[in-house]
């Protein structure tokens, strides 16, 4: 759980730093026990996860997939949209990948409710052709 008082945008920001360091147990804890997450578009995964164990189940597979591929997330840019709601992140951004064998850029959208410091549901749009071209 994160700590207290911590503002969204700080939390928001902290998950990004996770996909980055590749520290997936420290944003795991990010995420309330019943956080819903969505993937509306995505084509390798459940579009909709009830609960952090089930998000866990999901990812884990697939985060060690890409680790085995040599993928790694080295940046990441974003513009955070104004929201009349200071628990809601609505954010653009641009995540800068490697492998092996190339560089990409991939855009994602992801709107984030942040209740209690815990990070409560997410809705994350990104082009699943694009992701699967670097596996």
């Amino acid at each position: 759980m994160a700590e207290p008082g911590t503002y969204p945008r700080a939390i928001y920001e902290k998950q990004l730093q996770c996909i980055v360091a590749d520290d997936r147990e420290t944003q795991l804890r990010l995420y309330a026990e019943d956080v819903v997450y969505e993937f509306p578009f995505a084509t390798d995964r459940p579009r909709l996860i009830y609960g952090r164990d089930a998000f866990r189940r999901v990812m884990t597979p697939l985060w060690d997939q890409a680790r085995r591929a040599g993928i790694k997330v080295t940046g990441y840019d974003y513009r955070l949209l104004p929201t009349a709601d200071p628990t809601l992140i609505a954010a653009e951004m641009t995540f800068s990948v490697a492998t092996p064998a190339k560089s990409a850029k991939l855009p994602v959208v992801q709107i984030m409710n942040i209740r209690r410091g815990e990070i409560a549901s997410v809705r994350e749009y990104f082009n699943p052709q694009a992701r699967s071209e670097l596996v």
